[in-house]
């Protein structure tokens, strides 16, 4: 989602017409002759935006900048559609479908709908918040309709800042903003202060200036009521979710939830040890093929030696069953005591789904975690839906064991 801000480029995507109303939202007029600009005539624009007091300026800054998050991909649009759908928008649906332009839309959509623009990035920015980094999942979760009345949100409120409070001597204060998104997963976005620091600005003058601020960190909890799951991006590791997990199955939930099955483990990924194995998809869906273009394997007895196997992105789908079938002695380390412990698989679509990316990867790493939550949503919903066809989620019902290593 977010990408290298430039406000010039962010003005010149964006119709004139929608930049004067922009302004005019936040009760800004520039004195600009807009009626006489070209559409990428953007240097009177900026200039006179510039020469706003410093807080007028900034606000418009910020909104600006969230406009090129939102537009730099397809997701953003997504978002917004997805909101206003779920919100019984169709006219603003329909009043989108005018604008070619992704920032147009993106304007148009803040200007006109200030409750679905709000949502949509935030449920944008979850999308992305994970890039190169993994959400753990857990699917022995009860399946139960949470509570999320506003003395619950309180209550987890005060929870969480007690558990970060003790253990990291941060987070005194925490904001908890529950959304249910249209799928009917249940968002519960954290925001908690931070260390404090101090940092280096220039002021009004353009003198430098020494600030000390306790910025916020965020965490995102996303609950499947349908399935019995509960994503969470939390940095820190086993000590800082696994506790932070049964924080929010007590109070949200109503449940104690204890430790995890050791057998409960979404991720099953030893069958595609198998060369033969299928990845059967419906046509209606759009999916051209699907590829392991990477795995990453153990040795029974001899956890941490590894094996790592990536496949020539411009082979056949089966590419990696050949380099195994090439490298690896069948006879020395046969399958029965290998163990795949990470898998990166490619989904490719076809063209007649405008709603879909060309491709998307992603990767899963066993037992619990993957970065496919930071996929856009149509496509990553279509690979959720087939990693529990085809077993490698099992959730919602845990059937098979990994080996132990």
């Amino acid at each position: 989602m977010a990408g290298v801000f430039d406000p010039n480029r962010v003005l010149r995507h964006v119709s004139n017409h929608l930049l004067e109303d922009l302004f005019e939202t936040h009760q800004i007029e520039l004195n600009v002759p807009w009626k006489n600009l070209g559409q990428t005539e953007v240097g009177p624009i900026f200039a006179a935006w510039q020469a706003l007091p410093e807080a007028e300026c900034r606000d418009i800054e910020i909104v600006l900048h969230e406009i090129s998050d939102m537009a730099s991909g397809d997701e953003g649009t997504r978002a917004m559609c997805e909101e206003a759908i779920r919100q019984g928008r169709q006219d603003l649906v329909d009043e989108l479908d005018e604008y070619e332009s992704r920032h147009d839309k993106a304007v148009w959509t803040y200007i006109r709908a200030t409750d679905v623009w709000n949502l949509a990035v935030r449920f944008a920015r979850a999308d992305s918040l994970s890039l190169g980094r993994y959400w753990i999942k857990r699917c022995d979760i009860p399946a139960v309709a949470p509570d999320t009345s506003d003395e619950k949100r309180e209550e987890l409120e005060e929870a969480l800042s007690a558990f970060f409070l003790a253990t990291q001597a941060r987070g005194k204060h925490c904001q908890i903003e529950h959304y249910r998104r249209a799928s009917g997963v249940d968002y519960f976005f954290a925001y908690l202060d931070d260390y404090a620091d101090t940092y280096v600005t220039l002021d009004n003058d353009g003198a430098f200036d020494r600030r000390d601020e306790r910025r916020a960190f965020e965490m995102v909890m996303v609950y499947d009521r349908d399935h019995g799951t509960l994503e969470m991006y939390a940095r820190g590791g086993k000590k800082v979710y696994v506790p932070l997990q049964e924080i929010f199955c007590r109070v949200i939930l109503g449940e104690e939830i204890g430790e995890e099955n050791r057998d409960s483990h979404p991720y099953e990924l030893n069958a595609l040890l198998e060369s033969g194995f299928q990845f059967p998809t419906e046509p209606a869906d759009g999916i051209d093929s699907v590829r392991v273009r990477k795995m990453r394997l153990s040795i029974k007895g001899l956890p941490r030696r590894r094996i790592i196997l990536e496949a020539d992105p411009d082979g056949g789908v089966n590419d990696i069953y050949e380099m195994m079938q090439q490298y690896l002695d069948e006879h020395q380390l046969p399958a029965s005591i290998l163990n795949v412990t990470q898998v990166g698989l490619k989904f490719s679509f076809n063209s007649d789904r405008e709603d879909l990316p060309r491709s998307m990867s992603f990767d899963l790493s066993w037992p619990n975690s993957s970065n496919l939550k930071s996929k856009p949503e149509a496509p990553r919903e279509l690979a959720e839906k087939y990693l529990m066809q085809w077993g490698l989620d099992r959730a919602p019902n845990a059937q098979s064991v990994q080996p132990a290593a």
